[in-house]
This record gives C-alpha cells, structure tokens and sequence, in this order.
C-alpha cells in the first residue's frame, strides 16, 4: 500500500527551530521554483507566495502566522490520528496496512485496543479487533507533555476494488478516540482493452457541424449518422468529440465549463424527444413560417450563434416539459414515472445544478458570488428553502439533463449496433469556471482567488492565465476526493475513451492569482498516487480507456508515471521530432500511445502548411516582437521540408518538388504515415479529412481576431459522409491499422 510518492506533499518532522515563509510553502505542495517551457527559471516572490498560499485557505500577513501555521501543521502530523485517505492494491494479495498516530502518554501498547469497521459501498460492513500489543511502533514524540507513538496496523483479509469507508475506535486505558479513513481500492493500472488491436477514429468538433437539419449547431441527431457512416462503412473504432457539459453563459469554449458533471442541452436532438412528436402545439409552432425562417438562418450561418441557437431551443424545451407534466407527470403515466426515478435517485450534484439555474434566473445579470450571502452558500437553510419553493422550476432543468441523458444513452446503443468498438471518446476539461455550477455547488473543494494555466513557454511567452479554478489538492483530500470521483464517473458513463485534458493536473497545477499573468503563477502539487487511484478504478469499473494530454512541460518522469498507470500517451506529429528538427519516423512512437497530426488548438494540416496560425496570430499581435514573428515564419519552412522528407524516409511516393499548397492526397499520405506506428489508437481531425484550413481555436487570440469555437464545416453533413474520396481515405487507413504492426 502506497499513499505518497515524488509528487506528493512532504510533512516535515518536528524540528526546533522554526522555517520560513518559503519552507512552509513548499511543506504545503507550493513548488517555489520551476522552469517554464523555454527552460527559464523562475523564483517565487514573498507577495506570490502568501497568495498562492492563501488560494490554499492559508491567511499569512506576518512572521507570527508563519510560526502559528508550521506549529498546526507539526502538532496535526501527531494529532490526526489516521490519514484521510489510503490507497490499497488489491493486486498485491496483501492485507491492508497503514499508520496512525496515538496519544499514548504513560500506557503501553498493550493496553491499547482497536476496533476497526470496513464499509464497502453497498453498506455492509466487516468488523475486526485488533491488539495494540500485535501492532508495530514505527516512531514517538513528546507534544506538550504528552507522548505520541505511530504504529502500523494490517487488517485480516482483503479488499475487492471499491472505495471504503473506515471506521476506528481506539480504546487507550479509560480514553476512547474516533477516527475514520477512506480506502480507495484500486488496481494498479487503467483499463486497456486485451490484445495488441490498433484502432483509429474521427476526431468532431460537434458543434462545427452543417446539416440540412440540425437547429444551427451540430446535435446528437447528427452525430449518430456519423456514427453509423464510421462504424459500418468506414470500419473506425471510435468518434472523437470536444466537450458535451454544460457551457458558462456568455461563453463558448467547451474547455470553460460551468459544470463538467452536467450536459450541455445545445446538442439535443429536440425533435427525437417524444413530447414534441405527440403534442400539435408544439408541432404547429415548428411548422410556422417564422420559426423555419429562423432555422434556416441559424443553419446557413458561417459561424454558430451560440445564443440565438441557445434562445431557440431553450424556448422549445419549456413547450416540452409543459406538454410532459400535463401528458405524464401529474397522471404519474410510464414515462412521468421514469422521470421522477431519475430525479430521486439522481446524485447530490445534479440536485445543486439544477438548484443553481434556478437561482440564476431568480437573479438575473448577477454571478454567484453577487448573490445575498445566504445563497452563496449551497447547504444554506436559505437554498434549502428556495429550493422547496421553486420545485416546479428545478423539476424542469432535472428534465432536461434527463433528455441528455436518454439520449447519449441511445448514442451507446447506436456505438454498438454500428460496430464503433470503443464508442465514444469524451474529453474533461482541465477545470471549471469560476462564474459557473460548480463553482458554487463545490466551492469547499476548489482554490479560492486563483485560477490555472501555463508558464510562459515559445508559443506563450508571457504564460497563460485559462481563468479556470482548480481543486484544491489538501481540501479535496478532506472530502474524500468526492468532486474528482463524481466527475470521473459521470464522464465516463457513455462512451469507451476519456482524454483528461492537460493530464499534468494530475500531479501538479499552475496556480495563477487572480487579477495576475502566466509570469506570476507557480505550481502546486497533488496526492497523485490517490488521484491516480481514482482514475484506474472508474477506469476499470466502466472499462474505459484513459488518454493523458501529457504535452507541454512533462518531464519524462511524470511521463513514466503515467505509463505506468495505464494511461494512454498523446502523441502529436508536429511534435514528435529529434533534437535537430527531424519527424520521429513511425517506429518510433510509443505503443501505449494515443497519436494524431493535431488537435483543436493547433493548426490543421492545411493551415499549417499554408501559415495560417501564423498570419492570424499577426493580425491579433499575439507578437510581442516582430523577430518572434519572423523565427516561427522561416522555422515553418524548415518544419515543411522535415515533414516531407519524413513521408519520404517511411516508403511513400512524393512528387519531385514540394507543393505550395497541401493536397488531399498528401494529408491521405501524413495520416498513413501515422497509422503505420504501433500506437494503440489514432484519431483523424475532421477537419483535416474535409481539407479544412481554419483551426477550431486559436488560443490567446481575443474574438475580433479569430472566432475560436464558432467555426463551421465548409461543407454539408450528408454531402461529405457519402463521399467516395472520404470512403477511400478510411480505406487506406483501416487497411494500415489491420496490417502487421511496424517494429517497435
């Protein structure tokens, strides 16, 4: 049993002299110096230090808080009696073993008795007694005046994988302490399917998709066909997509939720939903000259109308719980009662987030924090009571997660009709709005006043602020890890692959304080051997497959880390290359391995080629100098003529001379390239299969430069699924993913 490793927070000893500003951060998980992506090193300043410390729930003003917060942390390595958290690995057919820490004044072990409860999730419970005298002292101190031991208990028996409760009385003389403890029972690594199959897929940006029936924006109508069209004709194995949860008002980036735990109900296939086939009022208003104009509008659009598309299909949702109370709530009919199960065995979180609706109609152009402060709080007596009074209203955000929850569940089903093996590939977002759902609903377990993102690397080179908040490692600890498991489930319900975005969370996070830049921002690390833990047991509870987005500032031990775990590595062409430019040829990217050209926040490979990113990035003087525009503009060049002579150098026939604009047969030719390596999975961008320049998101570029997130597919649904030339591509690359896979 492990609870700690390199990542971990270190907890010093009892010393006697006291430390400074700087030792107490960094017993804290503060890293106080790190180099960014250019390789710079960066120190911390005393005034970023006590923020970032702060953003941890530590108030330090004066040297005198300094003394009084290392003394809380010295006395509490004795005080707590149990860690809150032990992680177990039932694969090592060993007994549960862990630490704790006693009060033991003038007794002896021998008069300590202790009596140890297991609850598993179901709520049965295993009960033990256990002698202090079989128990081993690994270590004592005196704390004010009084003598503390630790000693090393292992309980009998042992643990399926699950989390459990423990629950501990600790009998010392006539003293009796409680204590409990949450055990992660976890394998050691996340699930992979068996076998050595490399499969491939389609990466959707959904949204982005143009249809002759969607309502502005592509919907999970639209999504099926593509699924069927990939599983049957085109022999994939899974289709890629941005972000489903639910959006932050005002927002559109899918990475800037206000909830990853809830669905976004822009994607619903409104006319699938049986109360608008049943009722005629619905049906007569779909049908109205002044409603198809509207549709038609918002489908011919060159870019998404989030709101106007937002404002159409909320409007018709509140028709569609009218007709379902009157047709199957209030008669209690099959329906209305399958409704009211979900609502009465939905989570706690689901609960908040329709609360959190609610409340925000009820004050209007107000962020959660201007609300009056009892309803900043979501376990206040005052949401309780708002919550009582507006049960009708919440009933309806409840009903339409339960449409989004029908209808991916229908998007499994259609996965495995149309032989797509893995199903759908979700992605998490690396964090959460501070403005949204869950922001409020787990604002106990999240950093306050800081925000993540990047230190400053080549393509940042003042760093990144997201404005996205990040769990806070020691309070989600306390809570059990409550926030984590639930988000890890819940994303991985429907579907066959998660990518975690920015998988460096993972072990560490770049703090930003609020009102700061990328410059002032330091890292803070995790319990990552428990997030880990976490992640390999949803994993293997819902068979899903993990891809960690380990790109940017991992260092190759972090790296090995996550291999070890099980978590598939994210392989990019433009930067998988040797230390003087060259492409890494396909033998030599890693099995264990998600690869692809590139992603949503790069450039497509027709873009690339013709300097797309480069001439957007000027125009929105993203350039703090003119020679950083003129290094990327001649290492462009340089990275065309590496790309070709790599195709080259893997057996493909190129033409004599480089081509000034990319060809379709040239992307066919760079994603064979890429499916001859022995990576497990390989996704195709869209975007790039279409022959698409523009980039879905241009990070950085503020919306009057680049229209990041609303960019539509130039060509329509129907007319490119039943392309042949996009038939043949799959062709080709189905056929390289069967063949034998090239030498490691």
């Amino acid at each position: 049993m492990k609870t700690r490793d390199f990542t971990s927070f270190k907890v010093r000893s009892i010393v006697s002299s006291c430390p400074g500003l700087r030792e107490l951060a960094e017993s804290m998980g503060v890293e106080c110096e790190y180099e960014d992506g250019r390789g710079h090193s960066h120190q911390a300043t005393d005034e970023t230090l006590r923020l970032i410390l702060g953003a941890l729930g530590i108030a330090i003003q004066s040297e005198s808080d300094i003394q009084q917060e290392w003394k809380r942390i010295q006395e509490e390595r004795w005080t707590n009696v149990i860690e809150p958290v032990l992680v177990y690995y039932p694969e090592t057919r060993t007994p549960l073993s862990f630490s704790m820490a006693l009060p033991l004044g003038d007794f002896s072990l021998a008069s300590v008795l202790l009596e140890c409860r297991l609850k598993d999730e179901q709520g049965k419970i295993r009960a033990s007694t256990i002698k202090g005298s079989v128990c081993t002292c690994l270590e004592e101190t005196v704390l004010r005046g009084a003598r503390y031991v630790r000693i090393q208990v292992s309980l009998p028996g042992r643990l399926r994988l699950g989390y459990y409760d423990v629950m501990l009385t600790i009998k010392i003389g006539a003293c009796v302490l409680e204590a409990k403890s949450l055990v992660i029972a976890a394998p050691q690594r996340c699930y992979l399917p068996s076998g050595s199959k490399r499969e491939w897929g389609i990466g959707v940006q959904l949204y982005g998709i143009r249809s002759r029936e969607n309502w502005g924006i592509g919907d999970f109508r639209d999504l099926e066909r593509i699924m069927k069209t990939a599983g049957k004709t085109w022999n994939a194995s899974t289709i890629g997509l941005q972000p489903l949860h639910s959006l932050t008002p005002g927002l559109r980036s899918p990475y800037s939720p206000s909830s990853r735990l809830c669905w976004s109900p822009l994607y619903l296939n409104l006319e699938q939903v049986a109360e608008f086939r049943v009722s005629p009022t619905v049906q007569q208003r779909f049908r109205t000259k002044k409603f198809q104009s509207t549709l038609e509008a918002l489908r011919s659009s060159q870019l998404v109308e989030y709101e106007s598309v937002n404002q159409l299909k909320m409007g018709v949702l509140e028709d569609l719980f009218r007709v379902f109370k009157r047709r199957h709530l209030q008669p209690r009919t099959t329906r209305g009662r399958a409704f009211l199960r979900f609502v009465q065995q939905s989570p706690d979180f689901l609960t908040r987030f329709c609360t959190f609706q609610v409340l925000s109609e009820y004050f209007p152009g107000m962020v959660w924090r201007q609300w009056p402060v009892d309803f900043q709080d979501p376990a206040s007596p005052a949401v309780e009571q708002f919550q009582k009074e507006h049960a009708s209203r919440i009933h309806y955000f409840y009903y339409v997660q339960w449409l989004c929850e029908l209808q991916l569940t229908r998007l499994d089903q259609v996965a495995q009709k149309a032989s797509l093996d893995l199903g759908l590939y979700h992605d998490l977002p690396v964090g959460i709005h501070p403005d949204g759902a869950d922001a409020w609903g787990f604002q106990d377990q999240l950093a306050k006043d800081a925000t993540s993102g990047a230190p400053p690397d080549s393509f940042n080179l003042h760093g990144q602020n997201w404005g996205l908040l990040a769990p806070n490692p020691r309070a989600l600890r306390q809570h059990g890890y409550q926030f984590f498991r639930q988000t890890v489930s819940q994303n991985m319900k429907h579907g066959g692959v998660l990518r975690i975005d920015h998988a460096l969370g993972l072990f560490r996070m770049f703090w930003v304080p609020f009102g700061h830049t990328g410059q002032d921002g330091l890292y803070v690390k995790t319990y990552v051997d428990e997030m880990l833990a976490v992640l390999a047991l949803e994993s293997v509870r819902h068979r899903v497959m993990v891809v960690g987005e380990d790109l940017g500032t991992v260092t190759p031990a972090i790296q090995r880390k996550l291999e070890g775990a099980g978590l598939l590595s994210y392989r990019l062409l433009f930067f998988e290359r040797e230390r003087g430019g060259a492409f890494h040829l396909p033998q030599q990217f890693p099995r264990q391995a998600l690869v692809s050209a590139t992603t949503h926040d790069l450039p497509t490979l027709k873009g690339y080629w013709a300097e797309q990113d480069i001439a957007i990035k000027e125009q929105a003087s993203l350039y703090p100098y003119s020679e950083d525009r003129d290094r990327d503009t001649h290492a462009r060049v340089e990275d065309r003529r590496q790309l070709w002579n790599a195709v080259g150098r893997a057996g493909f026939a190129l033409p004599e001379t480089m081509p000034v604009m990319l060809t379709a047969d040239m992307v066919t030719k760079i994603y064979q390239f890429l499916a001859k390596t022995p990576s497990r999975l390989l996704m195709v961008q869209l975007e790039d299969l279409l022959g698409e320049i523009d980039t879905p998101n241009l990070p950085g570029a503020p919306d009057s430069a680049y229209p990041s997130w609303r960019v539509r597919l130039s060509r329509e649904l129907t007319s490119w699924l039943k392309d042949p030339v996009n038939r043949r591509f799959a062709q080709v690359i189905s056929r390289e993913r069967r063949s034998r896979c090239v030498p490691a």
